[in-house]
């Protein structure tokens, strides 16, 4: 299955993909015990996703992806070593859900390991953002992407930790070189139509105060930003920080477990439809934010990918 137009792939060890521990930790409290029973019953009710493959001679004899329970609303998947048709040994284990929202994102590279088991994608979305996304399909998509192709994807995502961003949460900026950078940038932005235009650095750099209020100390409100923030390591930069506005929120169960699903906005960019995550929680904690609020917190962002755009 040697593909000629993949998109670019670095591969590295697998260790440094990190453990599924993390993961495993954000569902229970007692992985080591409860996880097997859970492989268990996914085992006794499984699905095969099929992922970008059309029939079962598409994919690769020589790995199964496993998920199960059949209808659960958390998928337990296992991505399992095959030898002559047999199940030799589970290479590794991960949760997944699926979310309702899909955008159209082209993978710019792919991030894997020497075993080929699991992958970390650097997804093109909109017209200049990057969204880094743990691929839960990709032992059986692996050998299908392609460079420049859109495919419909699935962003989903697990959160460590989740907090309230402050109403009117400011900093105060009295620096004069970061106060004529904010003032000159403002007012060429205004001039042109909120376009920057391709001299913008030269621009600014020649913009001069026209008033004893331009040189003013600028107070800068970030209780209503939406960002994003990428893992610094490489392999595992689907473990990311955000801030974004609550547009949507549920609820799930899993093993008589109450989970909240909160529809977020992780990336907004100008004239183009919001990029949304569907991040899910059981902490009790977390649980009592509301839709028009913005939270802030660290994830671990999943993407599932099902069919080309």
């Amino acid at each position: 299955m040697n593909n000629q137009n993949r998109p670019e792939t670095i591969i590295i060890e697998d260790q440094n993909f990190g453990s599924h521990v993390e993961h495993w930790n954000l569902l229970t409290e007692n992985p080591t015990a409860e996880v097997p029973k859970w492989l268990g019953l996914a085992l006794d009710a499984p699905v095969m996703p099929m992922g970008l493959c059309s029939q079962e001679c598409d994919m690769d004899v020589s790995t199964w992806l496993i998920q199960g329970p059949n209808g659960s609303a958390v998928q337990l998947c296992q991505v399992i070593d095959v030898e002559n048709n047999k199940p030799k040994a589970v290479k590794t284990a991960f949760p997944s859900f699926e979310s309702p929202y899909q955008l159209n994102a082209s993978i710019d590279r792919i991030i894997t390991c020497k075993t080929n088991t699991q992958a970390v994608l650097s997804l093109k979305v909109g017209t200049n953002s990057v969204v880094y996304a743990f691929d839960s399909l990709y032992s059986v998509n692996s050998h299908r992407y392609l460079q420049d192709q859109q495919y419909k994807v699935q962003l989903n995502a697990w959160a460590y930790e989740l907090e309230k961003v402050s109403d009117h949460e400011q900093i105060i900026v009295d620096d004069p070189a970061s106060i004529k950078h904010h003032r000159a940038l403002n007012d060429i932005l205004s001039q042109n139509n909120g376009v920057a235009p391709e001299n913008l650095q030269e621009q600014i750099d020649a913009w001069e105060p026209k008033s004893e209020d331009d040189k003013a100390p600028v107070t800068v409100d970030f209780s209503k930003m939406v960002a994003y923030l990428y893992g610094e390591t490489l392999g595992q930069e689907d473990e990311a920080w955000f801030q974004g506005k609550v547009v949507g929120k549920t609820q799930m169960q899993f093993m008589q477990q109450d989970y909240t699903l909160y529809d977020v906005t992780l990336i907004l960019e100008e004239n183009q439809p919001a990029i949304l995550v569907r991040i899910a929680s059981k902490d009790p904690a977390y649980k009592d934010f509301e839709i028009g609020q913005y939270i802030r917190g660290n994830i671990w962002i999943q993407a599932n990918i099902y069919s080309a755009a």
